[in-house]
């Protein structure tokens, strides 16, 4: 069976991380694991706890792309408004959904089941759970949006898991090449050999360390003779100019 690209988007929910008050993690390690799986990330937006632009965003980005992950306010306070939004952005019922009430139920105490609690069971109609071994209180899907909470340390284990359940796509190939000298020396070079190969990415990312620095490039493709292409083309030229090309 071949295997297609599969395109996806994020969406990272909080004024937490708007106003600077929590470090946003989720993203890296989504996009790390999504690579994994041959998903490719093509946008990332960081939005506020407000229900018209989750909406607009959930809308827009569930029309583009075949994943859409959402990060962020399906906990039990009355800022967490994710679930609420996602059942109107899909024009669904936000209802009691009795599967995630029976887990919840199953793990607190009655005394601990507290009204804040029964929110986290409140899902649109038609929702799918998605399992949280960490803190119970289950994520969810509908069509191709994939709801999960903000806390990076609940979200990874969950991810971890879940991810599994979705179809691979086809990954993309990828060769780094370091060197020590400049972009301001390489960098006229390695902008036409992009120009001449559209169909692969050519990264340039400078390091610096202690008593020396150059510039990593990353270069990646879903052809593979496209990419081996442009590196030879990439580490004679810099092999010229003696700058210490390396492979890895």
């Amino acid at each position: 069976m071949k295997i297609g690209i599969k395109k996806s988007g994020i969406i990272i929910i909080g004024n937490e991380i708007l106003n600077g008050k929590t470090i946003e993690k989720n993203s890296n390690f989504l996009c790390r694991k999504l690579s994994d799986r041959g998903i490719e990330v093509n946008e990332i937006v960081i939005i506020p706890d407000q229900k018209e632009n989750i909406i607009e965003k959930v809308n827009l980005f569930r029309k583009k792309f075949e994943y859409v992950f959402t990060t962020g306010g399906i906990g039990p306070t009355h800022d967490d408004i994710t679930s609420e939004s996602i059942a109107e952005a899909f024009n669904v019922r936000l209802e009691l959904n009795l599967h995630a009430k029976k887990i919840l139920k199953e793990h607190y105490s009655d005394e601990a089941f507290t009204k804040a609690r029964l929110k986290m069971a409140y899902l649109p109609e038609n929702a799918s759970l998605i399992d949280n071994p960490v803190s119970i209180a289950p994520g969810f899907f509908l069509e191709n949006v994939y709801v999960f909470p903000g806390v990076p340390k609940i979200l990874e284990i969950m991810f971890v898991e879940f991810i599994k359940t979705l179809e691979k796509g086809k990954k993309k190939f990828q060769i780094m090449l370091s060197t020590i000298l400049s972009e301001g020396i390489i960098g006229e070079f390695v902008g036409q050999i992009q120009k001449q190969n559209l169909d692969v990415e050519i990264g340039s990312y400078p390091y610096f360390k202690k008593k020396s620095f150059g510039v990593t490039l990353v270069i990646r493709g879903y052809d593979k003779n496209s990419i081996d292409n442009v590196a030879k083309k990439i580490f004679d030229y810099i092999k010229l100019k003696k700058g210490n090309p390396k492979l890895f």
